[in-house]
């Protein structure tokens, strides 16, 4: 019996964390099965394809709110190429309307729903006659004649039974890996599924260690942790954190989403001590508006969560990522620039601007009537508008979401960005203007280069402020720099110059070959054991570095030559290479060949 876990993931980089839970579930007792990962991005016809040339029995699909759609449509095209194939729905975009989905896709034979690692073992049972499918719980079923049951829900799992879903760890070190600690969450935000997951269980802390461990000895890039409220038990949260910081590999980066107002003094004053680099933070704010935070039962005190993420950002050690999300009630256009200008004071490293979705099972599908709550039927479900925002006012907010992500969020453009907003009293209107820009300019939906992106960047806020265009020259170096942060400026706009570098180009030369220098900003190129080696390494790292010299000095913003050097081996998270201050070794260095 083959039965094919197969799962639709947003991007190649990412993993389903669901089929490799419920593939070593099974295997481990017994019940072998396979996995099939492709992306939303494929074409359908191809991955129909592949799933064929491997002749499951059974095809169980991984249901997501980003998925569902080329899922529902992948079901009834397989149904057509193979009639006599069980296919089976799982995941949270079908737990919550099981009985919905058979009448309204007959090409699913049955779903299971919630947590699948009992129920899809006791389904691999009753494959195998081991078990009636009466007693397989948590699945709701069809029979021959279309007659529709719903199987009582399986109990919650002992974490401690969860295997460790990866195997084949090696082979994914360029993927980002998800883990789980923690199921189920102690708030009961309106709009949040795990609202409804019932009680908090945690996986056992010697076991979370262990398998961090793998994580860890692997050298993995990234791991991202899928609990909802990672740090709703203080114990748990600074157990793990002491261990990922005594344990550190100096590579890998956790991501934890967290309720800021549970952060205390002493979390904060561990939390600055860890490595920069090694935790990413994600903090939802959602909304500063009290009306708003009580509607959505959240308890959150905006004045204190916004001052833990100050703190936790002081240090500039922590990779902060903050959210809002427009359309929630009493959240009306004016209220949300309001939040929006009150989080970007604390410049976190992303912020991420939402639209609501109104999941089925949350409390707000329920009472999005008494909203005025019209959201799409189709996934994912987006709001179209409320009683507080029309759709012309989210509208707008898309087109600045937009702009937000290409410029703010994208890290390609931080140094301008910065600079630009210090100068603002509202950065909400600043991105605001600058989303009906790009649409007056018909450049909404056109795809641009980097270096197009960077012009239009310049277009807009010279065409905002044509008062201010005496400030060319540092914004040229300003973006020279963030050029430079991300690879050697090979292609730039038109308007940036880089003749700073022509009348130091003999000593920047001399700067590669200066075996002590190499040695002093290079370790490795103190391994040389002969001259030609030695050559063989400068010019090497010369190929993987580079020294810019800038008119202004672009950390202060004074016009002072400056000489850095980009070194693109040490990288953040962002891709951002490590760079050095060298500017007196290269204006006193003595030109030689």
């Amino acid at each position: 019996m083959n039965v094919l876990l197969t799962a639709l993931n947003s991007k190649y980089i990412h993993t389903n964390l669901a089929v490799r839970y419920l593939h070593e579930f099974a295997a481990q007792r017994g019940y072998p099965c396979t996995i099939a990962e492709y992306t939303i991005n494929q074409h359908l016809p191809d991955v129909l394809d592949e799933i064929y040339r491997q002749l499951p029995d059974v095809l169980v699909l991984s249901c997501y709110i980003w998925n569902i759609e080329m899922m529902l449509d992948l079901a009834e095209e397989y149904r057509r190429i193979c009639p006599e194939v069980k296919i089976i729905a799982g995941g949270p975009e079908v737990s919550f309307n099981g009985a919905e989905i058979l009448r309204a896709h007959p090409a699913f034979d049955a779903v299971l729903c919630g947590e699948g690692e009992t129920a899809f073992l006791e389904y691999m049972q009753y494959l195998h006659g081991e078990r009636s499918i009466h007693d397989v719980h948590s699945l709701v079923w069809k029979n021959a004649e279309g007659e529709i049951t719903a199987n009582p829900v399986a109990e919650p799992l002992d974490m401690a039974q969860l295997p460790f879903p990866y195997p084949d760890l090696e082979t994914l070190s360029d993927r980002i890996l998800y883990f789980e600690s923690i199921r189920g969450c102690p708030f009961r935000c309106s709009y949040c599924l795990s609202s409804v997951a019932g009680r908090v269980r945690y996986l056992p802390l010697e076991l979370t260690f262990q398998r961090l461990q793998k994580f860890l000895d692997a050298r993995v890039r990234q791991v991202k942790f899928v609990d909802r409220t990672f740090n709703c038990s203080k114990e748990h949260a600074m157990a793990v954190w002491k261990y990922l910081a005594a344990h550190d590999n100096g590579v890998t980066n956790f991501h934890f989403e967290l309720t800021a107002h549970l952060i205390d003094r002493e979390m904060i004053d561990f939390l600055k001590t860890v490595r920069k680099g090694l935790f990413q933070f994600e903090i939802g704010v959602q909304s500063t508006n009290p009306d708003t935070i009580r509607e959505i039962r959240r308890t959150t005190d905006t004045e204190r969560l916004l001052e833990i993420c100050r703190e936790l950002d002081q240090p500039k050690n922590i990779h902060l990522h903050l959210d809002l999300i427009a359309g929630l009630p009493y959240e009306d256009f004016h209220s949300f620039g309001r939040s929006f200008d009150t989080v970007m004071q604390i410049r976190p490293q992303q912020m991420q601007l939402g639209f609501l979705k109104v999941l089925k099972g949350s409390h707000m599908a329920q009472a999005a009537e008494s909203y005025g709550l019209v959201y799409s039927k189709k996934a994912p479900f987006q709001v179209i508008r409320t009683n507080w925002l029309s759709y012309s006012e989210l509208l707008r907010l898309k087109d600045m979401e937009s702009v937000v992500e290409d410029y703010y969020n994208s890290g390609l453009f931080q140094t301008q960005i910065s600079w630009m907003l210090d100068q603002e009293e509202s950065v909400f209107s600043f991105f605001l203007d600058f989303g009906q820009y790009r649409v007056e300019n018909g450049l909404r939906l056109i795809p641009q280069s980097i270096e197009n992106r960077c012009t239009t960047l310049k277009e807009y806020y010279f065409a905002r402020y044509p008062e201010r265009s005496t400030q060319l020259a540092l914004l040229n170096d300003l973006c020279l720099f963030d050029f430079c942060l991300h690879g050697k400026p090979k292609k730039l706009p038109e308007w940036i110059s880089t003749e700073q570098n022509l009348a130091y180009n003999e000593k920047i030369r001399a700067f590669y070959r200066n075996e002590e220098l190499l040695t002093r900003f290079f370790p490795s190129a103190d391994a040389a054991d002969s001259k030609q080696l030695a050559k063989q390494i400068a010019k090497q790292l010369a190929s993987q570095s580079h020294i810019q010299v800038f008119a202004y000095d672009v950390r202060t913003l004074q016009r002072k030559p400056t000489a850095l050097l980009f070194d693109y081996h040490d990288r953040d998270l962002l891709g951002n290479a490590h760079y050095i201050d060298v500017s007196d070794l290269i204006f006193d260095l003595r030109e030689s060949r």
